[in-house]
């Protein structure tokens, strides 16, 4: 007998995201899971389950609700303060998002109320997006810096990340994104020397990757191959925000350098899509970024035709998507990208997952995995996207254990 310390039992559909020869999804009709120290032991027909685990713990009756794997949001900027309600209304009016970059407004405006915050209220706000999180069905983020851009800030902004893995079951991937805008009021070769000399070797046992933007107001693509050189040097893997807001060379770099993931990538052309897919890279998609900046498509054919993978991301940040839902985000790709509903079910698992170098592990319900997965009132998870801004999750389970919001 398989000993289990947790079994969810009675599934109408659970998809466990493991493709079979007659469906993507990977759906166990009238299935069941056993786990066992936050690990799957044992997946199957629910039939079968009683004959082959033997249970000492808990049991979640989901009453023939749809089963599938925690959410995996492969795109967040969670530690922040302050807000930009204002610039979303500004562009909304018909503003675009690059006029309201300065040192008064956009990102620096947020560096510096994050600045002026100290641990406990970051870790406090950040906690409270992490229940959202969960609410909404994810159980794993990649969790940015990127809002204190200096030594000593950017430290505050790790210490809060590892906070909140202790104070909740989100599993947390923490990427460095010292690389995000040069702070306000700093020579630009003067950060660029600290950013490369400093802060990637000071952090390189703290943060799973490295991020970059390439992008007018960020960096430059000299300055981005030299800042993702240097931390692919020291260890670091590679992820990159390319071609959002125009064409360049973000794109080509990620895929010169091995990026675990490309993200936005709305102004991405076909031969560099080519590129990244030939790289192995992940291409990390942003609709709510992409919704509230009026920016044009991504080129979604050319990643279909190049078998690019597609995640879909909830890109958290107080600037261009302050939501912590990812299905929201699923409807947004469906609705104005023409994405299917297999699309981006798959982009807000096993994409996500690979992205983060988390395939097999997260994203997927398998022996082995881990024992994420959400309890949808859904018949099929292929609804979740019909749902316009509708949670539609009844119960998230993290690492084998059912979570609750306190």
């Amino acid at each position: 007998m398989i000993r289990a310390d947790f079994v969810l039992r009675h599934a109408g559909q659970l998809a466990t995201m493991v493709p079979t020869t007659t469906d993507p999804l990977g759906r166990i009709t009238g299935g069941a899971l056993a786990a066992r120290q936050g690990r799957v032991v044992w997946i199957g027909p629910d039939h079968e389950l009683e004959q082959q685990v033997e249970l000492d713990g808990d049991q979640l009756d989901a009453a023939g609700a749809c089963v599938m794997p925690g959410l995996v949001d492969a795109h967040t900027h969670p530690v922040f303060a302050g807000a930009r309600a204002d610039e979303f209304l500004e562009r909304v009016s018909g503003t675009s998002y690059q006029a309201q970059q300065g040192d008064e407004r956009g990102i620096p405006r947020t560096v510096r109320a994050t600045r002026d915050a100290d641990v406990d209220t970051l870790l406090e706000l950040a906690q409270r997006r992490a229940l959202r999180f969960l609410a909404n069905g994810t159980t794993t983020i990649e969790a940015k810096t990127g809002y204190g851009l200096d030594l000593e800030q950017e430290t505050k902004a790790f210490d809060v990340l590892r906070g909140l893995g202790r104070r909740t079951p989100l599993r947390i991937v923490p990427t460095f994104l010292g690389a995000h805008v040069v702070p306000p009021g700093v020579d630009r070769k003067a950060y660029l020397r600290t950013l490369i000399d400093e802060m990637l070797p000071a952090f390189e046992t703290r943060a799973a990757f490295c991020d970059a933007w390439c992008d007018e107001p960020a960096f430059s693509p000299a300055e981005t191959r030299a800042i993702l050189s240097r931390a692919k040097a020291l260890g670091y893997r590679l992820r990159i925000h390319a071609a959002q807001l125009a064409p360049g060379e973000g794109p080509q770099i990620a895929a010169e350098l091995g990026a675990s993931s490309a993200d936005h990538l709305e102004f991405a052309t076909p031969a560099q899509v080519r590129a990244l897919a030939k790289a192995g890279t992940v291409a990390v998609l942003c609709p709510g970024a992409n919704f509230t900046t009026h920016g044009p498509r991504p080129p979604i054919e050319a990643m279909r035709e190049a078998k690019l993978p597609m995640a879909i991301a909830g890109d958290l940040n107080p600037g261009t998507s302050n939501s912590e839902s990812l299905p929201f985000a699923l409807s947004l790709a469906c609705v104005n990208w023409g994405m299917t509903a297999e699309e981006v079910l798959r982009g807000a698992t096993v994409h996500a997952a690979r992205s983060l170098n988390l395939e097999g592990l997260a994203g997927c319900l398998r022996v082995g995995s881990f024992a994420d997965c959400i309890v949808l009132d859904l018949e099929t998870p292929e609804a979740i996207p019909y749902y316009l801004g509708v949670n539609r999750v009844v119960q998230t389970i993290a690492g084998g254990a059912l979570w609750h919001p306190s």
